[in-house]
């Protein structure tokens, strides 16, 4: 066997490395930064595990239709160090209070690699706090949630959603089990380490200094959380750099679906009915007047409760979080994930290629132009007319 599923379905999620009884398959790494199964064909007994537990080889098991709330974390700290409203914390504190792991993906800031660890205490979920924009390796994750959940230990379980499907195919029935809580974050797709790199690569050359350390969003005042994506380097001589969101070469990139992966372009797990217990996401789009002008800046999650057991949760939720169920369509039009996948632009023919002989500030310039002109000109109109 050469090969599991479909090249332009793989999603990378890693669930085939977990199920091989012969060890025999390894994510490797292409040309694009994207890891891929490849099997070692002399160790392979033809079992057809690694099929039966490939998410891409069948349509995903959802729920039904979901409630949707608007929530935010009482405490401002958690606020703070989170990437919006601060649920992914109430839920982890929910089930460390149970003697349980909480698992989910973590930046390693020397390699720059996204990994997908387990933490047993509160003093380390900062590691699993935060966006990360780049594909997690899971390793051997699925596993090990297996067996904590053999040893009746309560799991929560944080990712996209290919990867909470790909951890209930390997769970197959235990997936069920009372013991285990999954959460995925609203997904616009992933891009690589590739990226990140080439980008990086381009500040250090343009501000003639190492990038010690970077955030893709930050709550920096006045804008907060309000302000979106806005990336901030730390550089290793103490300076600062916040980039200035709507034309940041990255998130102008990224938004415009440059460099995702391929999977993510036919994406089945998008809609309003999905594969997690819950759903987690900015609350992009929410009216000015349903909440204060300092909880726009603090962070406003969008709440999406799944299934029968995130709905009996909710009381107990409600000793950290502030909760308003509110309507889908207060939130679906400003979150493309929950209608349809991203579209694949022609230019990511060639983006990949591009990235290896070109400056990537430069390159994103000159593919986008168009969108950052516009921008531009928007932003003039508004500075002269006003806001509204």
């Amino acid at each position: 066997m050469t090969e599991l599923c479909s090249y332009l379905d793989c999603t990378g999620c890693g669930v085939c490395v977990n199920v091989c009884p012969k060890h025999c398959i390894q994510m490797e790494t292409n040309s694009e930064g994207f890891a891929y199964p490849a099997i070692n064909e002399d160790l392979c007994i033809q079992c057809g595990k690694c099929q039966q537990v490939c998410p891409s080889m069948k349509q995903p098991d959802v729920h039904g239709e979901s409630d949707f709330y608007m929530a935010w974390h009482k405490d401002k700290e958690v606020l703070s160090d989170s990437s919006s409203g601060g649920i992914f914390t109430a839920l982890a504190d929910l089930v460390l209070s149970k003697n349980g792991v909480v698992v989910g993906a973590a930046l390693d800031e020397l390699t720059r690699e996204v990994s997908h660890i387990a933490i047993e205490n509160r003093g380390s979920l900062g590691r699993l706090r935060r966006s990360k924009y780049y594909q997690s390796r899971t390793g051997d994750i699925y596993d090990q949630v297996r067996e904590w959940i053999k040893q009746k230990r309560y799991v929560l379980f944080s990712g996209t959603s290919c990867q909470v499907a790909a951890l209930y195919t390997m769970l197959g029935g235990m997936c069920d089990s009372e013991y285990l809580l999954t959460v995925d974050v609203l997904c616009h797709g992933v891009t690589s380490k590739t990226v990140i790199d080439s980008y990086i690569k381009s500040k250090e050359k343009k501000y003639m200094r190492t990038v010690k350390r970077y955030y893709f969003r930050i709550k920096d005042e006045p804008i907060g959380w309000r302000g979106g994506t806005r990336m901030k380097l730390e550089f290793t001589d103490g300076s600062v750099f916040v980039a200035d969101k709507p034309v940041d070469t990255f998130f102008v990139g990224f938004s415009n679906n440059l460099f995702l992966r391929e999977s993510c372009y036919r994406c089945k797990y998008c809609g309003t009915k999905r594969v997690a217990d819950f759903t987690i996401a900015d609350f992009w789009g929410i009216s000015e007047t349903r909440v204060t002008k300092e909880q726009f800046r603090d962070g406003v999650s969008l709440m999406l409760v799944n299934s029968e057991k995130a709905r009996k949760m909710l009381n107990d939720l409600q000793k950290d979080l502030l909760i308003e169920k509110v309507r889908p369509e207060e939130a679906i039009p400003y979150n493309r994930a929950l209608e349809q996948p991203n579209e694949r632009p022609k230019e990511r023919d060639k983006i990949y290629s591009l990235l290896e002989t070109h400056d990537y500030d430069h390159l994103i310039r000159r593919l986008c132009w168009r969108e950052i002109c516009e921008i531009r000109v928007k932003r003039s109109i508004k500075k002269l007319l006003g806001e509204k």
